[in-house]
């Protein structure tokens, strides 16, 4: 049953997807000399909205299976479940430190003269540190991991 519903719904996105493209890539362009702007596709925001639904129920989907596979560690393995916990913990720890250290000086951008708001930029300062962070616990693990093995 799960099978043939996985099936039908990843007919179905395909099928809206499809859609959408052609319609973005086929629809024509809005008429620049109205909203003084360069080329634009009709159907931008249809193809914005479309992507939008994609991650909100892909973010949806991996909460609920890792939440549920959690339920399920927990009431089979209970120090796997721990193991999770901790694992869950640290990564927020992670963020949360990255967002502190980072800069929140405001910034003008060279082609167009906009400033960057505080918010966004710490945003992006603690995206960029976590990601430095996780390579660099990566690597260590990769390194460190074979001779943890070799001294057991």
């Amino acid at each position: 049953m799960l099978k043939n519903l996985s099936r039908i719904v990843l007919y179905v996105l395909c099928a809206i997807t499809i859609a959408v493209t052609c319609l973005f890539f086929l629809g024509g362009e809005v008429d620049s000399t109205i909203l003084n702007i360069e080329k634009e596709p009709t159907y931008t925001d249809a193809m914005v909205y479309l992507m939008y639904a994609c991650i909100f129920m892909t973010a949806l989907f991996a909460l609920v299976s890792a939440l549920w596979q959690f339920v399920m560690k927990l009431q089979s393995n209970r120090n796997s479940a721990i193991k999770t916990i901790v694992s869950f913990s640290l990564t927020i720890i992670v963020l949360v430190a990255g967002y502190f250290i980072s800069s929140g000086e405001s910034i003008t951008l060279l082609g167009s003269g906009e400033v960057v708001e505080e918010q966004t930029i710490r945003m992006v300062d603690m995206m960029i540190y976590t990601i430095y962070t996780m390579v660099g616990a990566a690597i260590l693990l990769m390194i460190l991991g074979p001779l943890a093995k070799n001294i057991k």
